[in-house]
C-alpha cells in the first residue's frame, strides 16, 4: 500500500470531505478500538479500514469521510496518540487454536458503529487479528477475526453481542483444527506454534517456548525469520513447517529415538546399508571388511543415538574413517562434526560450505531475494537439532576432471577399490551441492533430489512438504533446480542405459531402482 501517511482531498460528487491515514497500534486488545474512536470522536464515518496481523502486526489502514473537514483535529489526536510513529513489535499468544474465532457482523453505517463493537470485544481482551471494512463492497458488514485468552470468554461475549442486538455470524471457531492454518491474521510464528501442537503434546510444545523465550537471541532470531518470512509468505510457511520438522527431533532422541532400516544392498565387494532416522536425512554406510564410509547423516541431535543403531547393526562408529556430504544443510551435515570430534573422522564437503558455516546461511554464496529470510532460518535449524560442524574438514577439489550430462566431475573417492565420482550442482538448491555417481557399484546418490515421493512417510510428506520444498521456494534458485533435476534424470538414464540396474539413493525416503524415476 503505497499511500501517503496523511491525506485529505475533497470530493467534487457529494461535497464530502474524505481523509485516508496509515497509522501504527500495539499489537494487543483495544488498539483498533482507539483508532476507530478518534474517528467517532470527530464524526467522521469510516468507509475502509484495514488490518492484517499476518502482514504487519501493528499497520492500519483508514478512510473516513465527513461534511466539516475535521481532518486537521483527528491529524493532531493521532499524533498525540503516537499513531505515525512506525513500529514493528509483536505480541506473541496464539498457540493454542480453541481461542480463536472469526465472524461477519453487521453494522449501521454511521460514525461510532466500528468504535461501539471493537469496544465490545475490548472488554472481553480480544486481540484482534484481522478486519476489513469496505464500503465499496458493503456497506454494513465487517469482517475480523480475534482471539481471547481463555475460550469460555467465548460464549460469553456471544452473549453480550445478542443482548446488545447485533447482528453477525460465526465463520470459524478455533474447534475445526484442520482450519487453523488458514486462518487471517496469524503470524508466522504462531502457525509455526500450532503446526508444532499437530506434532507434539502441550507439555512439549511448552517447553520449546521456554527455550526460545529464556534466549534473546533466539527469540530475536525468531521475530526476524516471521518478518523475512511475511515478506516472502510462501517461502516462509513452507520454511515453518521444515522448522516445525526439525524441532521434533527434539522430542524423538534417547528412549524416543527410533529408526528404519532398509535392507542391505551388495555393491560388489561393499555392503551398502542405509538407515532412516525419525526426522532429517538418510544415513548411508559403505562397509568394506573393517573399513567403514558414511555418505550424508542426519541431524547432530541424535548423535549418540546413532552411534548405538550402528552397534546394533554390527558396525563400530568408530570405524567411520571418512563421511562424504552433499550439502551443508543441517538434516545432511549436523552429525559430521560429532564424529570427527570423538573419532578424527575425515569430513568432505564442497569448498563453498565454508561460507555457509561462517555466515550461517544455507544460501550463502547465492543470489536469491531469500538471503535473510534463509540466513534467520539456518540459525534456527542448526541450533534446535544441534548441528556441529567439523573445525577442520577437507574441500572436494574443484578442478574440472570431465562431464557427465550438465554436471561437472570435480573430484572422486575410491571405497574397496570402486570409484566414485563427485559431480557438482549447477547451484539451484543449495550452493556447493554434490552428487556421488558410480558406474562400477552402480549407484547414484542424489541428495535432496530424485526423492522416491511414494516411499515417504506420512508424516514427511506432511510436515517437511518435501515435494513443494524441492520444488520451490527453499531452493537457492528455483527455475534453475528445476533444470537440474532434469538433467539429473538424464545422466540417471544414461547411466542406467550403460550399466544396467542404477540404484538411486536420495536423502529422504526409500533407494529406488531407476525403472521407477
Amino acid at each position: 500500500m503505497g499511500m501517503a501517511t496523511f491525506e485529505v482531498w475533497k470530493s467534487t460528487t457529494d461535497n464530502l470531505f474524505l481523509g485516508r491515514v496509515k497509522v501504527y497500534v500495539p499489537d494487543r486488545p483495544g488498539s483498533l478500538a482507539r483508532i476507530a474512536g478518534y474517528f467517532a470522536d470527530h464524526d467522521i464515518n469510516i468507509s475502509y479500514f484495514y488490518y492484517n496481523r499476518s502482514e504487519h502486526p501493528n499497520r492500519v489502514l483508514v478512510e473516513g469521510k465527513s461534511k466539516e473537514n475535521v481532518f486537521h483535529s483527528l491529524y493532531n489526536d493521532l499524533v498525540h496518540g503516537g499513531s505515525f510513529k512506525e513500529l514493528f513489535e509483536e505480541n506473541l499468544q496464539i498457540t493454542k487454536p480453541d481461542n480463536i474465532l472469526k465472524v461477519s457482523v453487521y453494522l449501521e453505517n454511521k460514525p461510532g458503529t466500528l468504535k461501539d463493537f471493537a469496544k465490545v470485544l475490548e472488554r472481553y481482551g480480544a486481540n484482534v487479528t484481522y478486519m476489513i471494512y469496505n464500503e465499496m463492497i458493503s456497506e454494513n458488514k465487517a469482517e475480523m477475526a480475534f482471539y481471547v485468552k481463555d475460550p469460555e470468554q467465548i460464549q460469553e461475549l456471544a452473549k453480550e453481542l445478542n443482548t446488545l442486538g447485533y447482528h453477525y455470524n460465526l465463520e470459524y471457531t478455533g474447534a475445526d483444527e484442520e482450519k487453523t492454518n488458514m486462518m487471517i491474521g496469524l503470524n508466522l510464528i504462531e502457525r509455526f506454534f500450532l503446526k508444532l501442537r499437530e506434532l507434539l503434546d502441550d507439555e512439549e510444545v511448552a517447553k520449546i517456548k521456554r527455550l526460545v523465550n529464556t534466549s534473546k537471541e533466539l527469540s530475536n532470531t525468531l521475530i526476524g525469520f516471521n518478518r523475512e518470512a511475511g515478506r516472502n509468505l510462501e517461502a516462509g510457511q513452507v520454511l515453518g513447517n521444515i522448522l516445525a520438522f526439525a524441532i521434533s527431533s527434539r522430542t524423538r532422541k534417547d528412549d524416543a529415538f527410533y529408526y528404519r532400516k532398509l535392507p542391505s544392498l551388495p555393491l560388489g565387494n561393499l555392503l551398502l546399508h542405509v538407515f532412516k532416522p525419525p526426522t532429517g536425512g538418510n544415513i548411508h554406510i559403505l562397509e568394506y571388511d573393517k573399513d567403514l564410509v558414511m555418505i550424508d547423516g542426519t541431524y547432530g541431535i541424535y548423535y549418540n543415538n546413532i552411534k548405538e543403531m550402528l552397534r546394533e547393526n554390527g558396525l563400530d562408529p568408530s570405524r567411520i574413517s571418512r563421511i562424504y556430504l552433499s550439502h551443508a544443510d543441517a538434516d545432511h551435515a549436523g552429525l559430521s562434526g560429532y564424529f570427527h570430534e570423538e573419532y578424527g573422522t575425515k569430513v568432505f564437503m564442497h569448498p563453498q560450505a565454508k561460507k555457509i558455516i561462517e555466515e550461517e546461511n544455507r544460501a550463502a554464496g547465492s543470489k536469491t531475494p531469500l538471503m535473510e529470510l534463509n540466513h534467520y532460518f539456518t540459525i534456527l535449524v542448526n541450533h534446535f537439532t544441534e548441528c556441529k560442524f567439523p573445525k577442520n574438514w577437507q574441500p572436494y577439489k574443484t578442478k574440472k576432471r570431465g562431464e557427465i550430462g550438465a554436471f561437472h566431475i570435480i573430484d572422486h573417492f575410491k571405497v574397496g577399490g570402486l570409484n566414485f565420482k563427485v559431480l557438482e550442482s549447477l547451484g539451484g538448491h543449495i550452493p556447493g551441492q554434490v552428487f556421488f555417481l558410480s558406474e562400477e557399484a552402480k549407484v547414484l546418490f542424489s541428495g535432496d533430489y530424485l526423492l522416491y515421493v511414494p516411499s515417504l512417510e506420512d508424516e514427511e510428506k506432511k510436515f517437511l512438504n518435501i515435494p513443494r520444498f524441492l520444488m520451490t521456494s527453499t531452493n537457492a534458485n528455483s527455475m534453475l533446480f528445476k533444470e537440474e533435476m532434469q538433467a539429473l534424470k538424464e545422466v540417471a538414464k544414461a547411466t542406467d542405459k550403460k550399466v544396467n540396474g542404477l540404484i538411486v539413493l536420495p536423502g529422504h525416503g526409500d533407494y529406488y531402482p531407476i525403472r521407477l524415476l
